[in-house]
């Protein structure tokens, strides 16, 4: 406990002489001496993912975005943790994860974590709540690298990553969080799940999306027995982001034997628990 104190005494006066006092120097020994503390700070996720959000935030301030980046994403593996969850933090930290990648013109990721971050924010505010218009408004350059710009495979990933972020499989969560129909997909269907939080499964036209470039997106295949002489072949993926509530297993459904250029008839999307 006075290990915490002592840490959180340290970010104040850093943020103070940063921000309040402009004395650069200062700031900059005090979070060195928070980072040296924080390796060894036995304390819960919340403290954790608090204290790692308040540095990076200074360490962005004092110009260093490596060590910004860094923090922030040991901030939102920590406040997955958090129990009970909370969505509009998790959300809002991850928004400011998405502000860092855009300003080094890292224009997808930056795009996919905004996109990520405003679906988990929603999940803690009404569905017509203004402060999401105001966020949606603040986003848009970032926003506007999304799928859309973005190859049919590129898409479906920006889909399974934004269903990362369902917490409770609900279909109205899940539309939440698709948003616009996947680039390429003629038609989307959204079930609730009995082994699963839900899946959504993508239809997709002949020569739309190959194995070569699922394997590309997704990495390495596992292929999965045949249940008869007439069903699909199936590919197994899968697709995680660190601190979101779920995970997405991708099932790639093909009617040929998959080679590389064999197009994916359909893809389901199935949600489980992170």
């Amino acid at each position: 406990m006075r290990e915490r104190a002592a840490v959180e005494k340290l970010v104040t006066e850093a943020r103070i002489a940063l921000r309040v006092k402009k004395d650069r120097g200062r700031a900059l020994k005090l979070v060195t001496a928070v980072d040296a503390m924080l390796a060894g700070m036995d304390a819960d996720a919340q403290v954790r993912a608090d204290i790692y959000a308040s540095v990076s935030s200074l360490w962005l301030d004092l110009g260093d975005e490596q060590r910004s980046e860094q923090r922030i994403v040991r901030a939102i593996e920590a406040e997955a943790q958090v129990t009970p969850a909370r969505p509009v933090i998790l959300g809002t930290r991850r928004l400011f994860y998405a502000k860092l990648l855009h300003a080094q013109q890292r224009f997808a990721d930056a795009a996919l974590h905004a996109s990520l971050g405003l679906a988990i924010y929603a999940q803690g505010v009404e569905p017509n709540h203004p402060e999401l218009a105001r966020l949606r408004a603040d986003l848009a350059p970032i926003l506007k690298h999304a799928p859309d710009q973005l190859s049919v495979s590129g898409a479906l990933r920006a889909t399974g990553e934004r269903l990362c972020a369902v917490a409770t499989g609900s279909e109205a969560e899940i539309h939440g969080a698709l948003g616009t129909p996947t680039l390429g997909a003629s038609d989307c269907l959204v079930t609730a799940g009995e082994f699963s939080r839900a899946s959504v499964e993508l239809q997709y036209p002949a020569g739309t999306l190959t194995r070569r470039d699922l394997d590309e997106t997704f990495g390495p295949a596992n292929a999965l027995p045949r249940t008869g002489a007439f069903a699909s072949h199936t590919l197994a993926y899968a697709l995680r982001v660190p601190g979101a509530p779920a995970r997405i297993s991708l099932y790639a459904h093909f009617a040929t034997t998959p080679e590389p250029e064999t197009s994916a008839k359909s893809v389901l999307l199935r949600i489980d628990q992170a």
